[in-house]
């Protein structure tokens, strides 16, 4: 079939488009698992009863956590880890609830606190509480993250080894509240993998969680307002010529990320638009001749996967033309699409459809139900994107928690 200027245009578009979401989703992880294969197994260091463990301070700032803030501090508590070398640094962002009375309350020599008075935003916070911090390992968690007693040792045994200069935790997620929560549960466990195999081929993480990660205070550079915070703090610590790893043992029990529909695009608009933001401070990262294969996953896991909703856009539209045009083949390709997102959008219908579900019911929910996550996330991430090629600074917001 001759191919006009047009089309020949539009065919370039939905293959450029499909290269990316593929690149994504599955060469990079099929090109980690084959890598896998070839290297051994990226093992902390063992700790005995004569290893000096290092001085920790564990930071923790928070906005009106309420209860959340006394089961944070009962779980600090009954850590394993000599108490002479651990500290908790409690700050407030302008709280206006009991969890200012409850901090106060508790204060002591192993727990210290700060409050603003006014809502700073949670960088401001951070750079000010690392500053009370007089620990050698800094230890960044939620007030909503719980932990196994162990985590500490988890974590600081890594540090044994002179290389290393971050690791970070597991997320587990510890209740059921959404609709959307199937879709999170997964890609929290896909998001897991991935950072699994990148330690074990012997590079860096790609993707951070803040949920629970210490680094060596030396590393920490003042955070800037405007970025997600975490992937700050490790992209620096990289960026200093430090490896930043992954410990799936390192477990933090935490609350659903997403609450509902509404909370999940606001929550991933802002955490797109401050990564990107993060990411262009850090820019010097993506020189592969400098940090390697890194630079190509940081790459492939933060830009080109921020950019999914955009190739996915081009991918329908360039699809649509095609079909137009007349090819049988983008005229499949089209209706295919079509109903794949329907499929996904009549979850919540399907819920009451297949409220008491058979085995096949109960696939064709799982299959629905990880399709619209992944919808809303492709939406809130658009949004993101959006808000960060606009110049918006996101520097302050109110946590969900309930």
């Amino acid at each position: 079939m001759h191919m006009g200027g047009i089309d020949f245009l539009l065919w370039i578009l939905f293959w450029g488009g499909c290269l990316s979401v593929l690149t994504v989703l599955l060469f990079y992880p099929l090109l980690l698992f084959g890598l896998s294969f070839l290297f051994k197994e990226n093992e902390k260091p063992k700790t005995d009863e004569t290893t000096l463990l290092p001085f920790v301070s564990v930071l923790v700032v928070f906005r009106n956590a309420d209860s959340l803030l006394q089961e944070k501090m009962e779980n600090f508590l009954a850590l394993d880890y000599p108490e002479d070398r651990l500290e908790l640094v409690l700050v407030s962002d302008g709280s206006r609830d009991h969890s200012v009375d409850i901090a106060r309350s508790a204060g002591s020599d192993r727990i210290r606190f700060y409050h603003f008075d006014d809502h700073q935003g949670k960088s401001h916070c951070l750079n000010h509480g690392v500053g009370m911090c007089r620990g050698d390992i800094l230890v960044f968690s939620d007030v909503d993250a719980l932990v196994e007693p162990e985590v500490l040792r988890y974590l600081t045994a890594w540090f044994r080894r002179p290389e290393i200069g971050g690791v970070c935790g597991q997320r587990v997620v510890r209740e059921k509240v959404s609709r959307i929560e199937s879709g999170q549960r997964t890609f929290i466990r896909w998001d897991s993998v991935i950072k699994q195999m990148e330690v074990r081929v012997g590079q860096s993480v790609t993707s951070h969680d803040g949920k629970l990660y210490a680094i060596r205070k030396k590393l920490f550079k003042t955070v800037p307002p405007g970025v997600t915070d975490d992937a700050y703090i490790s992209l620096s610590v990289t960026g200093q010529g430090f490896s930043f790893v992954f410990d799936r043992q390192a477990l933090a029990f935490i609350r659903m990320p997403s609450r509902n529909v509404h909370h999940e695009l606001t929550r991933r608009r802002r955490i797109v638009s401050t990564s990107l933001r993060g990411l262009w401070l850090n820019r010097r990262l993506f020189n592969p001749f400098r940090y390697g294969a890194f630079s190509v996953g940081l790459f492939i896991n933060k830009v080109i996967r921020r950019l999914l909703p955009i190739a996915l856009i081009v991918v329908f539209l360039s699809s649509t033309g095609l079909a137009l045009s007349g090819s049988p083949f983008f005229g499949v390709v089209f209706f295919i699409q079509v109903a794949g997102y329907l499929f996904c959008l009549l979850y919540p219908w399907l819920t009451t459809k297949f409220r008491q579900a058979s085995t096949v019911g109960r696939l064709v929910l799982k299959v629905s139900g990880l399709g619209y996550f992944f919808c809303i996330g492709m939406a809130g991430t658009f949004l993101g994107v959006v808000s960060f090629l606009s110049g918006e600074e996101i520097t302050k917001w109110e946590p969900v928690k309930k």
